[in-house]
């Protein structure tokens, strides 16, 4: 019984099964044709490769050969862009580099205020911070940094509190007047010292600009400069701007915490971190926006205040940005 049921399964014609496709021995010219197809693949030379394996009806190499065409046009075509980054990359960072030295020659230049304090009870101060000096013999106080209210508490606590009190008054005094005359060193190197934040904001961009570009044109290749020609170009200015707020913010602990180092050297370096992190500044700014200013209105129904919510606006897909995609490097 076992047998008639197979026996009924109705066999499949030999007409029906697919043939194998069998690939035609080439004759002695298309193996030549061959040859020079794979030399000129070889070679670079990708337009007569696809053209010759084309002839040969080779359609999988012929679309290789396509696809490296392509990438060469594409690599063609994004080269002056990179070489005008790297150029104008080069320009700026010489210009930091010669405003930074700038900076320090004229804080060099400039003489440490000093206050006479005659120390009549012979107090020996604590230790007091880098910026600050006693000098014994001469009976001065000195100064290379700009005092501002936390320093002068920090000068005061320098005054041990064990010794004779009565003439701690006088070194109060000459800490205030110290303070006072210090001023005069952020009047001179003020704004120079705006302006190479600025420029080390840029070099801050830069350094971001180029890893991605770099990303993106070796790792990913999906460069397209012409969609995303405003983020390379626009976001230097953006950064200059970012590294000027930064000087304009030290110190009043809106933007950061200020660490008690007002010194050159760390606000340049703050700048530059502001400049690669553009997007976390103008978030943080936002934030300091909405603490000083708020974003509230007043309910008509007499029930307070309430938040002023701006409509949801619709979600949208980035395709290609710059900074979207996980770093292969």
């Amino acid at each position: 019984m076992i047998m008639d049921e197979l026996n009924a399964v109705k066999q499949p014609e030999p007409g029906n099964i697919p043939a194998d496709p069998v690939q035609e021995p080439l004759n002695p010219d298309q193996k030549k044709l061959l040859i020079k197809a794979q030399c000129a693949e070889k070679e670079g030379h990708y337009l007569a490769a696809r053209d010759h394996f084309t002839e040969l009806g080779k359609s999988e190499d012929a679309l290789r050969c396509s696809e490296m065409i392509r990438l060469d046009n594409w690599r063609e075509e994004n080269r002056p862009h990179i070489i005008n980054l790297a150029v104008s990359s080069g320009i700026i960072i010489l210009v930091f580099l010669v405003s930074l030295i700038w900076l320090n020659n004229l804080q060099r230049s400039i003489k440490s205020p000093s206050v006479v304090w005659l120390n009549a009870g012979k107090v020996e101060l604590s230790s007091y911070p880098t910026w600050f000096l006693y000098d014994r013999n001469n009976h001065l106080l000195k100064t290379s940094a700009v005092i501002d209210e936390k320093m002068k508490i920090e000068l005061v606590k320098t005054y041990p509190l064990r010794s004779d009190s009565t003439h701690f008054g006088e070194f109060r005094q000459a800490v205030e007047q110290l303070s006072f005359q210090s001023s005069n060193i952020k009047g001179s190197s003020y704004w120079l010292l705006l302006l190479v934040s600025g420029f080390a904001a840029v070099v801050g961009v830069l350094i971001r600009e180029i890893l991605d570009l770099i990303r993106h044109y070796c790792y990913d290749r999906d460069l397209d400069f012409k969609a995303w020609w405003p983020w390379y170009v626009l976001r230097p200015f953006v950064g200059f701007v970012m590294g000027i707020m930064v000087i304009l913010f030290n110190g009043t602990d809106l933007l950061f915490s200020s660490s008690g180092n007002n010194s050159e050297t760390y606000l340049v370096a703050i700048a530059i971190i502001a400049g690669i992190s553009v997007e976390d500044v103008m978030f943080k700014i936002r934030k300091v926006s909405q603490l000083l200013f708020g974003n509230n209105y007043e309910d008509k129904s007499g029930k307070g205040t309430t938040e002023n919510t701006a409509p949801a606006k619709p979600q949208t897909t980035i395709v290609n940005n710059p900074e979207n995609k996980k770093d292969k490097s």
